[in-house]
């Protein structure tokens, strides 16, 4: 966590929103350092939030990062609805998963809270699997294609750095 954290901080400062960093734990991503946007409309994240794979973007790309037969025992379980916006089928998640990993960064429009925007990148260890992973979160009203895939490829970028740093090849 030392080693992400200053790419943490750079990243809220960059995108001028919420930004947190997760753990895979026991199925899920557990929320492990998060520095929140200056503006006071902004998302919140908690330390110690748990987020599910399927509802957050953080997830999705933990999924788009992970080995086919994870991805496969993951799609065949109930997925639960956590707003009117999460997928809960596993051909709809299929699909978001296929996006994050051809681009490298997913999306996740209110899938977990209503009025929240996220972008996830996955955090690979060294045998290229993921760790965690990394998530800018906006108020949907700030976030158009534009801006989702500046925040993506910004994303991409600090995730590689904190894998790199992680994995001692920075």
């Amino acid at each position: 966590m030392r080693l992400a954290a200053p790419v943490v901080r750079e990243l809220a400062l960059e995108t001028g929103e919420t930004v947190h960093l997760s753990e895979f734990s026991a199925g899920a991503l557990l929320t492990v350092l998060v520095e929140l946007s200056a503006k006071a409309n902004r998302v919140n994240v908690d330390v110690g939030q748990v987020l599910p794979l399927h509802g957050t973007a953080s997830g999705i790309a933990f999924l788009a990062a992970s080995r086919l037969e994870v991805v496969g025992a993951y799609l065949e379980k109930p997925l639960q609805a956590f707003t009117a916006h999460t997928m809960t089928g596993p051909n709809t998640l299929a699909k978001a998963i296929a996006f994050a990993a051809a681009s490298g960064y997913s999306r996740s429009s209110q899938g977990f809270e209503d009025g929240v925007h996220s972008i996830g990148a996955a955090i690979l260890g060294a045998d290229g699997q993921p760790v965690g992973t990394l998530s800018i979160a906006s108020p949907v009203s700030r976030v158009d294609d534009a801006v989702a895939a500046s925040q993506g490829e910004a994303a991409i970028r600090a995730a590689r750095l904190i894998s790199a740093r992680l994995t001692g090849e920075a």
